[in-house]
């Protein structure tokens, strides 16, 4: 961009600065305007453009690993805590009218066992799901394409996840704060002044009272946090006679398979076979990957089928696979940062972002 009109000028003053347009920052602006703040969102492209619309469109419970998983890494407190946020983030979602958004279905997820590995652990997080409280179930055969590769030894079924295009779901959000979004409006730092917090960007600065950074896996040129950006990549296959019962999470998560519009098939994952090279912001997908997917897809598929799209899209990674509300270090507490979903922006995304601004606004 060259010159920068008086039209294009971003606000000289607002109350609350938001960075970022994803899911987490559409949902945190969308809890500002509900208590009357002053907030200004700005995002450096188009809404969305990041992971938020570069997924399998999941609105699932938990997280891509299974519950015994997450009791054993966590603590059984700590697990029950994140499964049941990630209930809270699609209530929420249900109460806005997210089922009223295209692409939105109601869709059990199934975390299928490929391994007896798996399979034990996934009998143990049933148990351990239905002693909490959690609904869940077990299958041994859902009886469609995917079973019958005889591949999956069984799977832990989450009934009242869903599904959804993650694009409208963000065009939805948008347009609801739309008035007070800048896109186009790269921010280029942060620096605490006088009693605010000064925010430059490429339309003009702004001064705030406080920032709330939710740019997930680009947060670290902007301010200090553990987040590491990983890049998942997926393909879609053009499938009519593929018939799939559950969304399907595959291998501990790292793979996964779902319906998509039409007579499509969602194909992602492989990241873990390659982590090494699967860490940076570079958006692009590798032939690597892409004939591991595609390899994947025809072994639990039944064969091979015309692949009509690839994408990846840039996730940010905490450290400890949780996600990370709070404020920035030598900031005062004027600027928080809300992100490294771990690849659950879209289950976890909403809620945690409402959370993170009711408490930067009581702090």
């Amino acid at each position: 961009m060259g010159t920068v009109s008086i039209w294009q000028r971003v606000p000289g003053r607002c109350g609350v600065c938001v960075v970022g347009g994803g899911i987490a920052g559409l949902s945190a602006a969308l809890a500002l305007r509900e208590r009357g703040e002053d907030f200004l969102l700005l995002e450096r492209g188009m809404l969305g453009q990041g992971a938020s619309t570069r997924n399998a469109g999941y609105l699932m419970r938990g997280a891509a690993d299974n519950y015994a998983a997450a009791v054993r890494d966590y603590g059984r407190e700590r697990a029950r805590e994140l499964w049941r946020l990630s209930e809270e983030n699609l209530r929420l979602l249900r109460e806005l009218g997210i089922e009223r958004v295209a692409g939105y279905a109601r869709r059990a997820s199934c975390l299928a066992a490929l391994d007896e590995g798996e399979l034990g652990e996934l009998r143990a997080s049933l148990a351990l799901l239905l002693e909490d409280g959690f609904a869940a179930h077990w299958t041994d055969n859902a009886g469609d394409t995917l079973f019958a590769s005889e591949r999956v030894l069984g799977g832990l079924v989450n009934p009242d996840d869903a599904v959804c295009d993650s694009g409208a779901v963000i065009r939805w959000l948008g347009a609801m704060v739309f008035e007070r979004v800048r896109q186009g409006c790269e921010v280029r730092s942060l620096g605490l002044d006088g009693g605010g917090v000064r925010v430059r960007t490429s339309l003009g600065d702004v001064l705030c009272d406080r920032v709330l950074v939710c740019v997930n896996a680009h947060g670290r040129g902007l301010v200090d946090v553990p987040v590491t950006p990983r890049r998942g990549q997926m393909l879609a296959l053009r499938a009519p006679e593929v018939r799939l019962e559950f969304s399907y999470y595959l291998n501990h998560g790292h793979e996964y398979i779902r319906t998509g519009p039409g007579q499509t098939v969602l194909v992602g994952g492989m990241r873990g076979r390659f982590a090494e090279d699967e860490v940076g912001e570079e958006d692009a997908t590798s032939e690597q990957v892409q004939r591991a997917l595609e390899d994947f897809a025809c072994e639990m598929l039944g064969g091979r089928h015309e692949v009509i799209g690839r994408w990846s899209g840039i996730m940010g990674f905490s450290e400890d696979g949780l996600p990370i509300s709070r404020p920035v270090e030598g900031t005062e507490g004027r600027v928080w940062f809300c992100g490294g979903f771990t690849g659950h922006g879209m289950s976890l995304g909403h809620v945690t972002a409402r959370r993170c601004v009711e408490a930067m606004l009581s702090s």
